[in-house]
């Protein structure tokens, strides 16, 4: 486009923008369906995404909280190690899936469009043009935004087959 048009230059913005509507998410839904269009080369929602607000809460809800032991009960070492493995928290160090994790995590951050091959149940297999809008290794789920369909699907790490950057 440049080629043809020499005295075209692009330009950035810097906007707020307020959308009324049930809940976030439709909110949200509203302002991708506003900003995919042919005239928006590109965006990047930098905040107001609330998606997965109820997962850290319920994460942040369950937290171990520091309890300080009496000097009596400082008697029975045997007992506290055996259920401190239970309540030990997420190690994202120990996650198997933690390098495609920053990979998704680096393509929201840049707003990458990618192709994910979805493995549904039943073996039915989908491929998605998307955006990543959100992602929760604790969980381990992803938010994308579906450009062709204008939806927002939220998919598990292991539905993902594979995934092609556009």
């Amino acid at each position: 486009m440049e080629r043809d048009n020499p005295h075209k230059r692009k330009f950035l913005f810097n906007v707020d923008i307020m959308i009324e509507d049930e809940t976030n998410g439709r909110a949200l839904e509203t302002l991708l369906h506003l900003l995919n269009t042919k005239l928006i080369e590109d965006y990047q929602i930098k905040q107001g995404v609330e998606l997965g607000k109820r997962i850290e809460v319920a994460l942040n809800g369950s937290a171990i909280k520091k309890i300080e032991i009496p000097t009596e009960a400082k008697t029975a070492p045997a007992l506290n190690k055996k259920n401190s493995k239970a309540e030990e928290p997420y190690h994202p160090e120990s996650d198997p899936h933690k390098h495609i994790w920053e990979q998704m995590m680096t393509f929201q951050q840049n707003n990458t469009l990618i192709r994910l091959s979805i493995v549904k149940g039943k073996g039915i297999k989908l491929s998605m043009p998307c955006r990543i809008i959100s992602v929760d290794p604790a969980s381990g789920n992803l938010t994308v935004y579906h450009v062709d369909e204008k939806k927002v699907y939220l998919l598990k790490i292991n539905e993902i087959d594979d995934y092609v950057i556009h």
